[in-house]
């Protein structure tokens, strides 16, 4: 089969695309023949050594692979040869064929196209337990999105109005993207590239809603935005971490947490790989279910052949991504 190979984590060059030996699944595993694989934001510091759960090179990056059960392993009872599946690995997605665990490897419905699935994968997941599992979002509550354009920000965006939110707000550190974001269901924009972001994002939130501030904060960016979003979060509003995308780690003010009751917790979708739960199935399901209901979308922006994979990871380096590139074998 044919794979994308990290061989030097040093010298991003020496990645390509190689002939190797197909995987063998084991006894709880399934191997699938990939159909369409999405491009993660994982991939791109894959390239670089800097993704903390890379197994040592060579290997081949790459989270959510759509496409058809070619094999079962022996203890295999949920899947069959022949079907449609989302399977969610920690590596190896990039390729013609993947094999995954069972438990992790999701029914795919006839309705749903291999394309949509892949994209609605590790990016769906995280920003479905980031709002509902960590963040508790309500019905008719206020939701902060910091980081809206990319694959996670913009399924939020789509997923917090699907959930009942009332207003969505999209915290952006593109600001020329923000037409794109309203057309995804973003009710305005906040312009995280303010001066004095200190002060001027919560006078943005006050002036869209009001002086009480948000309900719940879902934050991708870290660093002073995530400082900011802080003080424009309501009495007993919620903030969510789930990424550091400026690079920086921020320092959480525990005394602002107590004079206003706030909660800050943070969420990988890796813990749920790593326990095999059953939770990531039911989601996934959950997921395809409002895309066919049309509450959601998939915000593919571009499907590429596999041979073009590094113009995909480029996209999301150069900051160019609204939403999900996948590959299509």
């Amino acid at each position: 089969m044919r794979a994308v190979i990290i061989s030097d984590v040093e010298h991003r060059e020496s990645v390509e695309i190689r002939d190797i030996d197909d995987p063998v699944p084991g006894d709880d595993e399934v191997l699938v023949d990939v159909k369409s694989c999405g491009i993660n934001f994982t991939d791109l510091l894959s390239l670089d050594g800097k993704y903390q759960n890379n197994p040592p090179p060579p290997f081949t990056p790459g989270k959510d692979a759509a496409g058809v059960v070619s094999a079962v392993g022996a203890n295999v009872t949920s899947h069959k040869i022949g079907d449609r599946v989302l399977a969610h690995v920690n590596h190896g997605a990039l390729a013609e064929k993947a094999v995954c665990h069972q438990a992790l490897t999701c029914a795919l419905p006839d309705a749903v196209a291999f394309e949509d699935a892949a994209a609605m994968g590790l990016a769906h997941l995280t920003a479905y337990f980031a709002l509902t599992r960590r963040g508790a979002l309500r019905e008719g509550e206020t939701v902060l999105i910091n980081g809206a354009s990319g694959g996670v920000g913009l399924a939020a965006v789509g997923l917090a109005k699907a959930l009942g939110a009332k207003s969505v707000l999209a915290g952006l550190t593109s600001p020329g993207k923000a037409d794109a974001i309203k057309k995804t269901g973003a009710d305005a924009i906040i312009d995280l590239t303010a001066d004095d972001l200190k002060n001027a994002l919560r006078a943005q939130v006050a002036d869209l809603i009001g002086r009480q501030g948000v309900n719940l904060v879902i934050d991708m960016v870290g660093g002073e935005v995530f400082d900011a979003s802080l003080r424009a979060v309501a009495d007993e509003g919620r903030a969510v971490v789930v990424g550091f995308a400026s690079g920086t780690i921020p320092t959480v003010r525990t005394n602002y947490l107590l004079l206003k009751n706030i909660s800050v917790v943070g969420m990988t979708v890796a813990s749920y790989m790593k326990s095999l739960s059953p939770d990531v199935a039911s989601t996934q399901s959950a997921l395809f279910e409002l895309l066919a209901a049309g509450k959601i979308d998939p915000n593919i922006m571009e499907r590429l052949p596999f041979d073009r994979f590094r113009e995909g990871i480029r996209t999301l380096e150069d900051r160019k991504i609204v939403g999900k590139t996948v590959l299509v074998m």
